[in-house]
């Protein structure tokens, strides 16, 4: 090692320190936000009561984060932070249609029901103002796996000439009223519930083997 790369470390490591303590700071502002913005609304919840809740200044949460708003869009894309994971894990055409449906439903359900996407579930995308179109591709991109499979799906005889446009719609809108009702100390765990509705789902638009 040279003289200027061991003048250099200790410089560098404060930098990775300093930037490792930013993110678990921005981190728990985060959380703790959107679990006050999940239990009384986001109007309701202003920047002054999320800080007081840490125990920190207003001001100090602007080191961190734009607004109010940037911190929803930022637990939006926290709360399913492994969608691009799961997007290759679709397309593994060694898996059936159905078995690859039932891996994204899991998964969309733990998202949805995280602490970062019960926020977003429960608040809604509206005061998402100027994130408006990067929500609306969000938005795009989970529909179009699940139309993507199914469309799949009908064209190897696996699932019934269903539309898949619809059969999005049903999945998507059971699965967003499951924050409002899930409890994590009741009776079933969201997996559980997400098999649960994908086997309706399934039931209903598999092809049944000819008699």
């Amino acid at each position: 090692m040279t003289d200027a790369s061991v003048a250099s470390s200790p410089p560098r490591k404060r930098r990775a320190a300093k930037s490792a303590k930013h993110t678990d700071r921005l981190s728990v502002i985060l959380r703790t936000a959107a679990g006050l913005f999940a239990e009384h609304g986001y109007e309701a919840t202003s920047l002054d009561t999320v800080a007081r809740h840490l125990g920190m200044h207003k001001a100090t949460l602007y080191h961190y984060v734009k607004g109010k708003e940037d911190i929803l869009y930022q637990s939006l894309t926290a709360s399913f932070a492994d969608l691009d994971t799961i997007s290759e894990r679709v397309k593994d055409r060694s898996l059936p249609v159905t078995e690859r449906l039932r891996i994204f439903t899991r998964s969309l359900a733990a998202a949805q029901n995280n602490e970062f996407g019960r926020c977003h579930v429960l608040v809604g995308a509206r005061p998402l103002n100027h994130n408006s179109e990067r929500i609306r591709q969000f938005q795009r991109r989970l529909d179009n796996i699940v139309r993507d499979l199914v469309t799949e799906g009908i064209a190897d005889g696996s699932l019934r000439d269903v539309q898949p446009g619809m059969v999005s719609a049903m999945l998507f809108g059971s699965l967003n009223w499951v924050p409002r009702w899930y409890k994590p100390e009741g009776a079933y765990s969201i997996e559980e519930i997400a098999d649960s509705f994908c086997d309706f789902l399934i039931s209903g638009i598999q092809r049944q083997p000819a008699s």
